[in-house]
This record gives structure tokens, sequence and C-alpha cells, in this order.
């Protein structure tokens, strides 16, 4: 195993394990202390997170990348927008549970600015917030807070949209090459099996490797696969 490489990608985990180090040497009780607020931290996630993957893998298998292209994806205008807060309103569990369905969104087509908006949502204006909100500071002060953070949020997502490149983001998780990306996006995203793959994801590797023809998709029909070819051919010049 390369030790400059995995410091690298876990620099994260290093520099954390590293202050636990040093507060361990200098105050023993504050390290226990800190490992018993992370243990309540970790326990949290141990309930949460297996729902959230499961659900992100069903996302990833039974929701076809078109699908989420039109719904999410950067010309779904108005509908994109309340979309993403709508999904973020009826979600459940802490804002980290959302990074997953974040990433598979973003790796299926969906916008740097709805999936910010997603997020944003998520943090400050789930629905249970609201219900708990009232209870505690009343509908004025409700109606107010949920006023301004609307067009907040709205604002977040839009800037952000702006200012980050998502190739960046995909790149960082080890998303495909753009052109396994671009053939996968012109694939139906039915995971049918048909082409002999296990999915579109695989096909689209197959095709940009060299192993599948560009017309291997049956559903796809001629039109997609002059596409996809098209692609190849610019790919190879």
């Amino acid at each position: 195993m390369d030790v400059k490489q995995y410091l690298k990608d876990n620099k994260i985990l290093v520099v954390t394990l590293i202050i636990y180090l040093i507060v361990l040497i200098v105050d023993q009780n504050m390290f226990m202390e800190t490992l018993d607020t992370a243990w309540i931290y970790i326990k949290e996630m141990l309930q949460v997170l297996p729902a959230v993957l499961i659900f992100t893998g069903l996302l990833e298998v039974w929701v076809p990348r078109e699908k989420i292209m039109k719904t999410f994806g950067s010309d779904s205008g108005l509908l994109g927008k309340l979309a993403s807060f709508g999904l973020g309103t009826v979600s459940a569990g802490p804002i980290y549970a959302g990074f997953p369905i974040a990433q598979s969104l973003l790796k299926k087509g969906a916008s740097v600015a709805n999936v910010t908006i997603l997020l944003s949502t998520w943090a400050v204006a789930k629905i249970p917030i609201l219900l708990v909100e009232l209870q505690f500071l009343g509908w004025a002060f409700a109606v107010a807070r949920w006023s301004l953070t609307l067009p907040a949020i709205l604002a977040i997502g839009y800037l952000t949209g702006k200012l980050v490149d998502k190739e960046e983001i995909l790149s960082e998780i080890g998303e495909e090459e753009t052109i396994v990306k671009e053939i996968w996006e012109i694939l139906p995203g039915h995971n049918c099996g048909s082409c002999g793959y296990d999915n579109c994801k695989e096909c689209a590797k197959a095709i940009a490797d060299g192993e599948a023809e560009p017309d291997a998709c049956d559903p796809c029909g001629e039109e997609s696969g002059e596409k996809i070819a098209e692609l190849m051919e610019e790919t190879d010049e």
C-alpha cells in the first residue's frame, strides 16, 4: 500500500487522529469526554446511514438518469427548484444523511444549484422543524423566518451553481471520465441488461473502452446509437 497516497486521500482522518493524540497527552479526562461525545454521534450515524445508503442505492438503480436530469438538471428551470425544495422539506434525519443522496443526484445529472437548494432546505426548512418551531416560537416567528429563508436558499443555490464547477465535484468523488459520462447520458437508464451488462453505466464503460459497439443498447433506438457513434468518432479525432 502506498502510505503517502493513503495519507493524502484521508487527510481529515489523519488530522483528527493527531488532534485526539495531542488531547490524550495533554488531558486524559478531556480525551475520555471527547470519546464519549464522539460515540454518541457514531451511534446516531449507525442508526441513520444504513437506511440512507439503501435509499441511495435504490435511487441509483430504479430512477432513470433522464428522469433525474429532467427534474433536477440544469434545464429543469423553476420545476427543478421547486422539486429540490419540496424534497428537502419532507426529508428526515440529520443533514449529513443528505450528502450521499446529493452525490447520487449529481452523478445522475442534477445541477449544483438544485442540489444546493435540496441540502439547504434539508438543513433549515424541513417540515418537522416547522412543526417544532410553531410549538415553541409561534406562527409570527415561523412565518417571518420562512419568508426570509426561502429567498435566501434560492439565492445560495443560484450563486453556488455559478461559482462551483460540477465537473470539479465529479472528479473529486471519482466519477467516470467525461466520455463515459456523455455516453451514459445518451443511454436510457433502464438498466435492463439487454446489452449484456449489469446496468447502463457498465454498458457506457464498455462502449468507451471499445468492448461494445455504439448500438449495443437495444432500447436506445437507431438515433441514440448514431449519437454515440458520432461521439466516439469525435473522441478518436
